[in-house]
């Protein structure tokens, strides 16, 4: 008897056991210390859920997209419909889809901040260098103003991205879009694609369509397109240095070199080239 009374006494040697005092209710309501093992399943479960939603968006839009070329074919507002798809699926307030023409981009469709479609936009600076063949699938991320009606930094929070659309390695066009997010590497690749698909389709729309023949233009460096889209405006080798940044004896290089490629007489001659390829005399 005073054995087990002894047993039970604060002062004895024996441990306690962590479980006296202890039910199923407790374990199940007591705070715990550790970390919380659910807490951290359903983020994953969350992150997993918005992953698969954004999938199965992306899915939607290839599917909306061949759906609507089964049935109706390739058109002004198929191309209208797949920006807008986009710049929604992407978080864009403001984006274009554009085609290479005589030397100049001109804009197809277009969203938010940009030119008016039908709007063309000479193939200068870095747009040549973007454009020049052989096209390899390249993000962009550099602001070109010609192509944006945004002043300056006034939303410094999107993010720009332009992606050259082509076929076969060859230029046909340009996708800009400014998003809010940037983008990851599964929407960049999403995005290949769809340049991929513009490609084809544009190519093929221009193969069936007449159109200036404008391939003479690969012969220039970018440089050179530079010069040459200029030469409408009737500026001197001067004017020409100071709005390209170089002096007047390298411009007048180019423009002989502009004559030798394009089989030309005179500058005069390059200049009405120049005009036929779409490009006008206010380039200054």
């Amino acid at each position: 008897m005073h054995s087990r009374w002894f047993a039970f006494c604060p002062g004895s040697d024996n441990k306690k056991s962590p479980d006296i005092g202890s039910s199923v209710y407790t374990k199940r309501h007591m705070p715990n210390d550790s970390p919380s093992p659910p807490t951290e399943s359903a983020f994953a479960l969350r992150n997993a859920l918005k992953q698969t939603q954004v999938q199965i968006a992306h899915e939607r839009l290839f599917e909306g997209f061949g759906q609507r070329l089964f049935t109706s074919g390739w058109s002004e507002e198929l191309l209208q419909w797949l920006l807008d798809e986009m710049c929604m699926q992407f978080g864009a307030p403001h984006g274009l889809i554009s085609q290479q023409h005589a030397g100049a981009l001109k804009i197809l469709a277009q969203r938010g901040k940009t030119f008016p479609i039908g709007a063309r936009v000479p193939m200068l600076g870095a747009l040549a260098v973007w454009l020049k063949e052989p096209i390899h699938f390249e993000v962009h991320n550099q602001f070109v103003p010609s192509l944006w009606t945004i002043q300056g930094n006034t939303e410094p929070a999107l993010h720009c991205y332009h992606l050259p659309i082509a076929c076969q390695q060859r230029a046909v066009g340009l996708l800009g879009l400014m998003t809010s997010n940037p983008l990851n590497t599964n929407s960049l690749q999403v995005l290949h694609s769809i340049c991929g698909l513009l490609g084809f389709a544009l190519r093929g729309q221009t193969q069936t369509a007449a159109a200036i023949d404008d391939s003479y233009l690969q012969k220039l460096t970018p440089r050179e397109r530079e010069v040459f889209a200029l030469l409408p405006s009737g500026a001197s080798n001067a004017l020409l240095a100071e709005k390209l940044g170089i002096s007047p004896g390298t411009v007048k290089i180019h423009i002989e070199r502009i004559l030798s490629k394009l089989d030309l007489n005179d500058r005069t001659q390059a200049a009405v080239k120049a005009v036929e390829a779409g490009f006008k005399s206010d380039g200054l």
